[in-house]
């Protein structure tokens, strides 16, 4: 009878001796042994595979809830295993650490298994229930420690980032950092085992069963093994010490042998292809001789893979050329650089690197830094052939759309360009050639397709020319530092300048006098030459990205290399230009050539805005003139200007007198503003004056405090129009230098005045109620005069302050009693909007009696019934 109350098993079958002996010798020795022969692969170790317990056996050596989670994680429902893991994890927190031990010889098996379960989600909970397990059992880990570090190293390269990241956690909380290293390197061949029988062995069948699982699934299963295993074993090589790599010599020859591995670099699944390239990089780096001697093999993988342009695979792939080509001293023996190489990389460049220019064009310079001579010879063909493809990407549809793109393959085209000159600086026939076809054929017409492209000159082209500019005169001996290199001279140097500059010069001629010269070009071209007077103020404006390769030209520069520069947002009518009153900082380029071809560009300005009256011309010198207001672009134009006059060909007086306390025009700054800008502004038919301002502006950069009032004071008392004198009272106040240059004229008598009389003159016309619409400029400089203040104190002098708000005042109390009129509307709307910029401007304003009478009067206006006031 007592059989009854005996344990059944499943079948009423008696569990078998076998069973009873692993049952038995766990118990005993902590260690559950694996069966040879039982995991799909055979190999001379094999015990990293643990063999499969019953549930019998987890029955008699595991506590009793443990048992059940562990059931559920053996289930092929994902629900029920992604709970179970999650169970299993709180279970782990929970328990005494003796009884969390006992799970751990069934453990490994489980583990194994669930750790590349298709679900991700299962994935991620396995490798934090794993963490729960590492915390609460610690050391006692270490005997299980090789049947699980192979897909513990797999999960840490998992192609689901958050599984991945939580099996890195897992593996931080079981070892210090400095331990790392060595758990891996104790573990080392049964890693390896784990890595080479997926990369060999494995097939989506033999790691899923065909009958339950689907085609798609394993596919997708096998796909994630693969590249997890590539990428293991790029961080097995990464983390082991050199001497157990070199340990490893025998057993990773054997798989650089299999003809399979390297079919991976052409297998059809991006993330195969790109893992296959990151092993081959880490294989390079860290076994040098080992791919030497597999030299025939590697370099066909990568090198003939170059046009590989999936993004998945491309920035891999590249890193993997450059190692193959740093590592690897006979690798253009094993492929045909001109037939199967080259043409693939002028295709990709064409198209300017198939929208991957930002991952691809910096790895350029490196390439041809590393390419040797047998590869490059004729060297005056193969740098025609490669700088044409280089830049005729920047009009590939990604380039034309992306800045970014576009940005990129400037970068690497200057960069590219720089080095090649500073490599071919000897006298010989052939650099000669090489520098002048360079200069001529590639520099200059990127340039001048820049200076017609708005997108090309808000990138970093402008700012780069202007760095390898300045390169090239401290080896040429102009600047304060030399940096001559062996086998340079300072002649070849002073050539490529004055080759550089007489190009520009021409071509900056040839467009400014095109007949379809367009705004657009006139931009470019006061951008490009803004940007070599202050590349700091546009460099303001970069954004520098971090880049994988960095090349020093082994000469010291005070600012960012260009290696270092990204993306340059810069508008040309945006440049900063010094502010008033202070003294032209001196640019970095010292050779005089920069301010003779201002000087000629803006003669020619000057003739064609004479000649033609041309408007484009006019905006083109204020542009010139805001970065280069010199006195001797000033007397250049001074010489055209007489040269004009003596042709007969202007026929306008020369205003500038001695009216008004002007000094006496010894300056030519100040010449040119009274004999010139001054008339443009007074032309009745010129609509926007905002550049003229801008002129003005540009001449009293060059003028002491003193003549700056003296001249305000003059150009006040002209008959120019209110929005002119709005104008120059909007700039004069746009910063704080302006501000105090122009503060004793905005304090004087002169502008008081003037704006005194125009309030008087508004309130007359408005009272008078004509019908015609108030002159919105007029209110909106009595508005800007009341409320700008400089230092708590009014912008203009505090008695005209109180004349101007006592007059608006006057003039709202007439205006109640002429409200039946029903015409005033305009003015009163004109004076309360005045007086509400005014409060809300101006702190204590109402100590002026004038204004605390004025804002009684509004209050009135408005609290009576509009049917009596008519407004």
């Amino acid at each position: 009878m007592g059989g009854k109350n005996k344990q059944r098993t499943k079948g009423n079958v008696r569990p078998s001796s076998s069973g009873r002996a692993a049952e038995l010798l766990a118990r005993e020795s902590g260690v559950v042994p694996g069966f040879v022969g039982f995991a799909t692969t055979t190999t001379t170790e094999p015990g990293y595979v643990p063999a499969v317990h019953g549930a019998e056996e987890i029955d008699n050596l595991v506590d009793a809830d443990f048992r059940l989670v562990l059931r559920k994680l053996s289930k092929r429902d994902t629900v029920t295993k992604l709970k179970a893991a999650q169970e299993f994890g709180a279970m782990c927190q929970e328990r005494d650490s003796e009884v969390v031990k006992g799970v751990l010889p069934y453990w490994p098996r489980i583990y194994c298994k669930i750790s590349m379960d298709h679900d991700r989600r299962v994935r991620e909970a396995t490798q934090q229930a794993f963490e729960q397990l590492v915390l609460k059992v610690r050391r006692s880990l270490a005997p299980y420690l090789k049947s699980v570090m192979g897909h513990w190293l797999l999960s840490q390269c998992d192609s689901y980032p958050p599984a991945a990241s939580a099996a890195c956690q897992a593996f931080n909380a079981a070892f210090p950092p400095s331990k790392q290293a060595e758990a891996l390197s104790f573990c080392k061949d049964e890693v390896l085992t784990v890595l080479q029988d997926n990369l060999l062995k494995e097939t989506a069948d033999t790691l899923s069963d065909p009958q339950s699982v689907p085609e798609e699934e394993r596919e997708a299963k096998f796909i994630r093994l693969l590249t997890s295993s590539l990428l293991g074993v790029k961080r097995l090589l990464s983390s082991l010490p050199q001497t157990d790599t070199h340990n490893l010599q025998d057993r990773l020859t054997h798989l650089l042998n299999q003809a399979k591995f390297w079919k991976y670099s052409r297998h059809k699944t991006p993330q195969v292809r790109g893992a296959f390239f990151e092993v081959v990089s880490s294989l390079c780096e860290h076994t040098p001789g080992l791919m030497q001697t597999e030299a025939a093999r590697v370099c066909p993988a990568v090198l003939l893979s170059i046009d590989d342009t999936d993004p998945v695979v491309l920035p891999p792939l590249w890193e993997a050329v450059l190692h193959t080509l740093s590592t690897l001293t006979d690798c253009w023996s094993h492929v045909n650089a001109r037939k199967a190489v080259l043409p693939k990389l002028w295709s990709l460049l064409k198209d300017g690197g198939k929208g991957l220019a930002t991952a691809l064009h910096s790895n350029l310079l490196p390439l041809i830094s590393k390419l040797p001579t047998e590869v490059t010879t004729p060297n005056l063909d193969f740098y025609t052939t490669f700088y044409s493809c280089l830049i005729q990407g920047l009009s590939s549809e990604r380039a034309v759309s992306s800045p970014s793109e576009s940005a990129a393959i400037v970068v690497s085209a200057v960069e590219c360009l720089r080095y090649t000159l500073l490599q071919n600086t000897g006298e010989e026939e052939e650099h000669t050639r090489i520098r002048t076809v360079l200069l001529e054929q590639q520099l200059l017409p990127l340039i001048d397709s820049a200076l017609g492209s708005p997108s090309l000159q808000a990138g970093p082209l402008f700012p780069l020319v202007t760095d390898m500019l300045v390169s090239w005169e401290k080896r040429a001996g102009l600047q304060d530092v030399g940096v001559l290199s062996e086998g340079e001279n300072e002649v070849v140097f002073d050539r490529l300048l004055a080759d550089f500059w007489e190009g520009l010069r021409v071509m900056l001629a040839r467009r400014v006098q095109s007949d379809s010269l367009e705004r657009k070009d006139l931009e470019g071209m006061s951008s490009l030459l803004q940007v070599m007077q202050s590349p700091v103020s546009a460099g303001r404006k970069q954004t520098k990205k971090k880049r994988s390769v960095k090349i020093c030209f082994s000469e010291p520069e005070s600012s960012g290399s260009p290696e270092e520069e990204g993306e340059v947002a810069l508008k040309c009518a945006q440049l900063e230009a010094p502010e008033l009153g202070q003294e032209t900082a001196e640019g970095p380029l010292k050779s005089w050539h920069l301010e003779e071809i201002v000087c000629q560009q803006a003669q020619i300005s000057y003739s064609h805005v004479n000649d033609k009256n041309s408007e484009r011309h006019l905006v083109y010198l204020s542009l010139l003139l805001r970065s280069f207001h010199t006195p001797r672009v000033f007397t250049m134009l001074l010489i055209t200007s007489e040269e004009e006059k003596l042709k007969g060909k202007d026929e306008q007086k020369a205003d500038g007198g001695g009216g008004g306390g002007v000094p006496p025009p010894s300056n030519p700054a100040v010449r040119f503003l009274l004999e010139r800008v001054v008339l443009w502004l007074g032309q009745e038919d010129r609509r926007d004056t905002s550049y003229l301002v801008e002129m003005v502006f540009s001449s009293l950069r060059c003028c002491s405090p003193q003549e700056t009032t003296r001249i305000l004071n003059h150009i006040t008392t002209m008959d120019l129009k209110w929005g002119v004198l709005l104008q120059i009272i909007q700039k004069a106040c746009a910063d704080p230098v302006s501000l105090q240059a122009c503060g004793d004229w905005f304090k004087g008598s002169v502008l008081g005045e003037r704006l005194l009389g125009l309030a008087e003159e508004l309130c007359e016309v408005g009272l008078k109620g004509s019908g015609s619409a108030p002159n919105r400029d007029s209110w909106a400089l009595i508005s800007l005069a009341l409320s700008q203040h400089h230092n708590n104190e009014p912008l203009i002098g505090a008695v005209y302050v109180e004349k101007m708000i006592a007059k608006l005042h006057a003039t709202l109390s007439a205006a109640k009693g002429l409200s039946e009129r029903g015409n005033l509307e305009p003015l009163v709307c004109f004076i309360c909007d005045v007086a509400s910029t005014f409060f809300t401007s101006v702190t204590h304003c109402l100590l002026l009696a004038s204004a605390e009478e004025l804002l009684l009067t509004v209050f009135t206006l408005t609290a009576q019934d509009q049917t009596h006031t008519h407004l």
